[in-house]
């Protein structure tokens, strides 16, 4: 019975320790890029700490929409950053992304859209996202652009 709970704790130990995300769950039946396919929409967004979500809402949509389309020769995941912004103009981003540096950065190798944005949004940017939290429900990411941070927190749908 000792052994059995030494090795209990020994499991637990390691298992905590191999966390990949900050803020991540321990254990998830998704797939990192599974967990990103869905709706979200960004609830948060902070430019060096400062709460930028209305400047962000002046130019772009706060409704992420990524999928996730993977087959043996090509690896296309989209993300479409679409709709009505708060001035009621219609604003598009599309990006095409990939996890790299052991899945724990999302990256930005294509973007085109009908905007210029803010930060790193916008036509032609290609940010690299350190992930911080990936939850089915609650991604979690923060880059540096331009000498700046920015911190996002998208709910799903």
């Amino acid at each position: 019975m000792k052994k059995l709970f030494f090795i209990l704790i020994l499991i637990a130990t390691f298992a905590g320790a191999c966390k990949k995300y900050d803020e991540g769950p321990m254990f998830s039946l998704r797939s990192a890029y599974g967990r990103f396919a869905n709706t979200h929409i960004l609830v948060k967004y902070l430019v060096n700490g400062v709460d930028s979500l209305s400047l962000y809402n002046d130019s772009l949509s706060l409704e992420y929409q990524f999928t996730y389309h993977y087959d043996e020769y090509e690896n296309m995941n989209t993300c479409l950053i679409g709709s009505f912004c708060k001035d009621s103009s219609w604003s598009e981003l599309y990006w095409h992304w990939k996890l790299v540096n052991n899945k724990k950065n999302l990256k930005v190798f294509i973007s085109n859209g009908t905007t210029t944005g803010t930060g790193p949004f916008g036509n032609h940017k290609l940010p690299e996202w350190e992930i911080i939290k990936l939850k089915y429900n609650d991604i979690r990411m923060k880059t540096n652009y331009n000498g700046k941070e920015y911190y996002i927190e998208l709910k799903g749908n």
